[in-house]
């Protein structure tokens, strides 16, 4: 009993640490929860932690609040569930609505020292990005040279369709790039090519999927080059009415041989029963219903706020950046905030902290609801507590939904295939976020009043000595982060102000 505890409170301070330094937000986290969890505390195995990606990779809202959704619930159900995924988000939410309450107060400075502390963690992350990038390498090349040769062009072709925006900023090159694909369009890509070819690629298979994977990009990649939206949607529906026929074929030849059974399903805690299904979604209700209770009693609004606030969450793909357009439409738009609120104050404040930018964004919406009530900070608390609940919740409940259909269909062969090739995919999606956190760190320079070759520089420095304590002194995520952040503060103060 006292072991289970101790592993308890080990997972839930190290899913609260992630929490604190997760700058990047989204999929740049995804190795820095991997190295914490998995290899330095090996608090779960890979194989599930594997799955957790996976799901949350093909599901809407807070990546990072998904994936502690999954680990919680796996160890200790549904209060595990719940207390992981808060722990992840809070840290986040309470220093973006600690900003806003006090942002006429706070001095510039305060920012100044936020965003080279940013800069630090920042080169800390890409080193997690790109040693996952060249372990999902290593694993291929274990297997053997074949199996690599094709995990690496994958990883590779991921990367290149879309880095382009990234990579045209840092060069500074000002014409649109050819591709720049969203990671939802990639991951679109590469599950039509797996349900529809099963991975085995004859002459038909090859041409088809090939032309029409060909064609999707060219109308959906930023440069326009087929420009017809009749043709991008007539692209998009065949590619899904082909994945599906491919999925029912699968399924209609039946379960693979590494299915498992009913039997292993219950005993693992898995298998979906009602009693289990409803016992959860009726855990994230009550998350909502709690601590939207102070918010309630202030404006009867609250019910809206929260309808539109989990909407906006369930149709949020494709990362932070795209969850602000959607909140745009949804609060912007309908006068719930001022446009000045959104734009000049919040937006600004998501992006230099920690943390989900859903839940950010979505508490902070809350805090500007509340306040423009009667001008009161109390107010803003409440009904911003209410927005985390909601952003929390409503990534919950669509990652508990998923997860249970993909363990239900886990044991067919494409299911499979991309539990096998998912690594290699992920990878590739990491590199590009690696390029965007660099440049990332060449505006923040910018901002704070240094030169992009000393930023570049900086960077640099931090990630060479995290790779080395890394792979030399074999430091944990704890020591790496203190160290990232201590420099970035020294070296940034010292070289760039």
């Amino acid at each position: 009993m006292k072991a289970n505890i101790q592993k308890e409170l080990k997972l839930m301070a190290s899913i609260f640490k992630i929490g604190v330094v997760g700058f990047g937000g989204g999929t740049a986290l995804i190795p820095v929860i991997e190295r914490e969890v998995v290899e330095d505390q090996k608090i779960v195995e890979k194989d599930e932690y594997d799955k957790d990606v996976i799901v949350a990779s093909i599901t809407p809202g807070a990546l990072p609040v998904e994936i502690a959704t999954g680990l919680g619930k796996r160890a200790y159900g549904a209060k595990g569930m719940v207390l992981a995924a808060f722990l992840m988000a809070f840290p986040g939410v309470l220093m973006t609505v600690l900003m806003l309450s006090v942002l006429s107060k706070v001095d510039e400075k305060l920012f100044v020292q936020i965003e080279c502390l940013s800069i630090g963690l920042t080169a800390f992350i890409s080193c997690l990005l790109t040693q996952y990038a060249v372990k999902s390498m290593q694993e291929a090349k274990k297997e053997s040279d074949k199996r690599f040769q094709r995990a690496f062009a994958l990883m590779i072709a991921v990367f290149i369709l879309s880095c382009g925006k990234s990579v045209y900023s840092i060069l500074g090159i000002e014409a649109t790039p050819m591709f720049g694909l969203s990671t939802v369009q990639v991951l679109g890509i590469a599950f039509f090519g797996i349900f529809y070819t099963h991975c085995r690629f004859n002459i038909k298979n090859t041409l088809v999927s090939g032309i029409t994977i060909i064609l999707y990009i060219l109308c959906v990649g930023k440069a326009g080059i087929i420009k017809n939206i009749y043709l991008e949607t007539g692209l998009k529906v065949f590619m899904f009415v082909l994945a599906i026929r491919g999925l029912c074929i699968c399924t209609r030849y039946g379960m693979s041989k590494g299915k498992r059974s009913e039997e292993e399903l219950s005993k693992s805690g898995h298998k979906l029963t009602p009693a289990k299904f409803t016992k959860e979604m009726v855990t994230w209700f009550l998350f909502i219903v709690v601590l939207s209770i102070p918010a309630f009693i202030i404006t009867k609004d609250t019910w809206i706020y929260l309808l539109r606030g989990f909407a906006s969450s369930v149709i949020s793909f494709g990362g932070g950046d795209a969850y602000l357009s959607v909140a745009d439409g949804m609060f912007v738009s309908t006068g719930m905030i001022k446009e000045s609120e959104f734009y000049s104050q919040l937006v600004s404040i998501v992006n230099v902290l920690p943390g989900s930018i859903l839940c950010k964004t979505l508490a902070g919406i809350g805090y500007f609801i509340g306040y423009d009530i009667n001008n009161s900070v109390l107010a803003g608390f409440a009904v911003a507590l209410a927005g985390f609940a909601c952003s929390v919740a409503a990534s919950g409940v669509v990652f508990c939904i998923i997860y249970y259909l993909y363990e239900k269909f886990e044991g067919i062969a494409v299911f499979r295939l991309i539990g096998r090739w998912i690594r290699p995919i992920i990878a590739g999606l990491l590199l590009n976020v690696m390029v965007s956190m660099i440049y990332q760190n060449i505006a923040t320079g910018l901002a704070i009043g240094g030169k992009v070759a000393a930023t570049l520089i900086i960077t640099f420095v931090i990630y060479v000595i995290n790779l080395v304590l890394m792979l030399k002194v074999k430091a944990g995520n704890g020591k790496l982060i203190l160290v990232s952040a201590l420099l970035g503060l020294v070296l940034c103060n010292g070289i760039l102000i």
